[in-house]
């Protein structure tokens, strides 16, 4: 998997007030406050950068309300994840996905189906599945219930911990488990979702992100950075793969 998979602590209750609420009536967000870091705000004015940030979310809500995907994961699934990003923290690893843990108990216990939490109205006739379907694509949703009990389960169950360490390769584990951490904090589940942002394969590029970048935790630019400055030292020293 050469691409990298954000993973976004989000509600039910949020997702239906930041994304479907809005998709069927656009008025319905004049009483959403996008959210701001403070690091935004040492060079700029919060109401300018509130002004931008909700423009580019409605943006973004008009961009999914003129598609019509046969697929709820590459619709639907994929705009919330988006626009979770302009109200919320979200992390992200590169090609380490949890809808890729192929162990079926697992899938069972920690993640919940779409079909579950979704309205009809938005799921109803649409593919959907707990996985990536490629980049540019929503995957599993972990409840708020379940991100508690694997968080429980990781420091307590060998397997678990065998499972998720396997999936989560070096410090990509780190991220996860923050964000599990920041989900639980907060009574959120986590949406898994995949090429939301490209932090690019040259040191020092400038990201792109489909959502507010600001809101991505640092330690995933962290980690992610120092991934990528070893594969470019084993280049440079002869013992990696350049191509």
């Amino acid at each position: 998997m050469d691409y990298t998979v954000s993973y976004h602590p989000i509600s039910t209750e949020q997702m239906k007030a930041w994304y479907f609420d809005v998709f069927d009536d656009l008025g319905a967000a004049e009483t959403l406050t996008v959210r701001i870091p403070k690091e935004q705000l040492k060079h700029d004015d919060r109401q300018e950068l509130e002004v931008y940030y909700k423009d580019k979310y409605l943006e973004m809500v008009k961009r999914s309300r003129n598609l019509d995907y046969g697929n709820f994961n590459k619709w639907h699934g994929y705009f919330i994840a988006i626009i979770q990003g302009f109200f919320e923290k979200f992390y992200f690893v590169h090609g380490a996905a949890i809808s890729g843990i192929h162990d079926l108990g697992f899938k069972k216990t920690y993640i919940t189906p779409w079909n579950e939490i979704i309205e009809e109205d938005f799921i109803d006739g649409l593919d959907s599945d707990s996985k990536l379907n490629g980049p540019f694509s929503s995957g599993a949703y972990i409840s708020a219930a379940q991100v508690k009990q694997l968080l429980v389960d990781y420091e307590n169950d060998e397997e678990i911990k065998e499972i998720l360490d396997e999936q989560f390769e070096g410090k990509k584990i780190d991220v996860f488990l923050a964000a599990l951490k920041y989900a639980s904090e907060n009574n959120q589940g986590l949406l898994e979702a995949s090429k939301v942002i490209d932090p690019g394969e040259e040191l020092f590029e400038e990201p792109s992100c489909y959502s507010n970048l600001f809101n991505c935790d640092v330690i995933s630019a962290a980690v992610y950075t120092t991934e990528l400055a070893a594969v470019y030292d084993a280049i440079y020293k002869g013992t990696g793969d350049d191509g």
